[in-house]
């Protein structure tokens, strides 16, 4: 529990809370409480009210799935699907070491022009016992993946022997991660055909027909966003995004974005591990490949 706000506060009382060993020396508890990193520690001024334990909120975003591509320049092919996102709040104890798991995104692959394909999808995410799962990847004349967010299903105008249109549906998304890609919503369609938009991982917004699903924002930057139909020059960046599938021009589909942890609290730096930043009062530890967080 909290130490004291008020009266006589001793070496002891500090151990009692922070841990340390015996004998106590005030130097062991440099960057505890209020204390400074270095230099003097004032028992009072550095320790009252404070406690070994502090409050962080943070951020668990999955790799995205990859789009898909084809030799085949006349079809759209489905993009890939965000990778899941989901937000917490804890409360932590201060020098325990916390595994962080980010999640790759996965390879937009290139394949035969008649070739049935789903792309792969991202890799899993994972922070105090919240974990996220890696977007489903874009169909090449298949379904899309499912996954945190599945990918977008892609569709074949007829065959080479000109027999009847098939059809191919985004996949599914995981509950409470994303949701699912888009897939076709009509009967006949373009020509030539056009793929499908990958879910987006902010849990309320699906693929479209021919649009991306959009992310959610978590403290002013959207993150999980569905690859885009038909990106045939762009990439996503990171943060969990689908990758962009091929739309009437052969070639691979991009990669979806790296996944990211990213964890917050109130306040100068506590812990270590990631890229730490400073923002609006809270330090930020930022992972955008797998580690620790020493508390």
């Amino acid at each position: 529990m909290p130490l004291t706000n008020s009266g006589q506060i001793s070496l002891s009382d500090v151990a009692g809370e922070f841990g340390g060993s015996v004998p106590h020396n005030l130097s062991e508890y440099h960057g505890k409480g209020n204390a400074p990193s270095s230099g003097e520690i004032q028992l009072a001024a550095d320790f009252y009210g404070t406690a070994n334990t502090y409050s962080i909120e943070y951020l668990v975003v999955a790799g995205g799935g990859g789009g898909a591509g084809a030799n085949d320049s006349s079809h759209g092919y489905g993009s890939g699907g965000a990778g899941g996102m989901r937000t917490a709040s804890a409360t932590i104890t201060a020098g325990n070491a916390m595994t962080v798991t980010v999640g790759s995104g996965a390879n937009g692959n290139h394949v035969g022009s008649s070739t049935y394909h789903t792309s792969g999808s991202g890799g899993n995410s994972s922070f105090n016992s919240t974990s996220c799962t890696g977007g489903g990847g874009g169909g090449a004349r298949a379904n899309g993946g499912g996954g945190g967010s599945g990918g977008g299903g892609a569709f074949y105008n007829g065959d080479y022997r000109g027999r009847g249109r098939v059809w191919y549906n985004g996949g599914s998304g995981t509950s409470g991660e994303g949701n699912g890609g888009g897939s076709p919503n009509q009967v006949g369609g373009n020509n030539p055909p056009w793929g499908r938009g990958g879910g987006g991982g902010g849990k309320t917004n699906a693929g479209y027909a021919t649009s991306e699903g959009s992310g959610e924002t978590w403290h002013g930057t959207e993150y999980a966003r569905g690859g885009q139909c038909g990106a045939n020059s762009s990439s996503p960046d990171g943060n969990g995004n689908g990758g962009g599938s091929r739309f009437s021009q052969g070639g691979s589909g991009h990669a979806g974005g790296d996944g990211t942890v990213i964890i917050r609290y109130s306040g100068s730096q506590r812990g270590n591990g990631g890229t730490v930043t400073s923002s609006g009062g809270y330090t930020y530890h930022t992972f955008t490949s797998s580690g620790t967080y020493n508390a």
